[in-house]
């Protein structure tokens, strides 16, 4: 084997793309997963009095009041994507680019490495949210999986 061939079976490994793609969607992923767990469940069971004046009859109320339910959600779904993609944005690069330099390919081990990595950097980021203890890794951890679904390499 000449130098060249050895050379580019060594650096076969996509590292940028690995790191890149986890910059990309990993923050905004973890914003997805605190949407779902913080959002949601306090719109749907806290009393935010969306009554609509007495003058419309009962099939209006009920329609108004899913709307603004409906629009509060979508709302706080844009707003928590953004947020989870910019504060999300430094773990996820570290967790790319940590998994990149272990070569973690999408196999159980490198889901795994993922998950506790991920989770890891869930609970450093995010402690600083008042968000419960198991909060912070299922969030860091989750958003890590499932962006090592999409990124990492199939083992061959």
């Amino acid at each position: 084997m000449s130098d060249i061939e050895v050379g580019a079976t060594a650096s076969s490994y996509p590292k940028s793309k690995v790191i890149n793609q986890y910059a990309q969607f990993g923050g905004a992923l973890g914003g997805i997963f605190l949407w779902l767990s913080v959002a949601v469940p306090d719109v749907l069971f806290n009393d935010y009095n969306f009554d609509a004046p007495e003058m419309f009859n009962i099939t209006n109320v009920y329609f108004i009041t899913a709307f603004n339910v409906v629009w509060l959600l979508g709302f706080a779904l844009i707003f928590y994507i953004i947020f989870g993609f910019i504060l999300g944005l430094l773990p996820s690069l570290f967790t790319g680019w940590i998994l990149a330099q272990v070569n973690a390919h999408c196999n159980y081990k490198g889901l795994l490495i993922s998950l506790i990595t991920g989770g890891f950097m869930g609970f450093a980021f995010l402690s600083l949210l008042e968000l419960p203890l198991i909060m912070q890794v299922l969030t860091g951890g989750a958003s890590a999986v499932i962006t090592g679904l999409i990124a990492l390499p199939k083992y061959k």
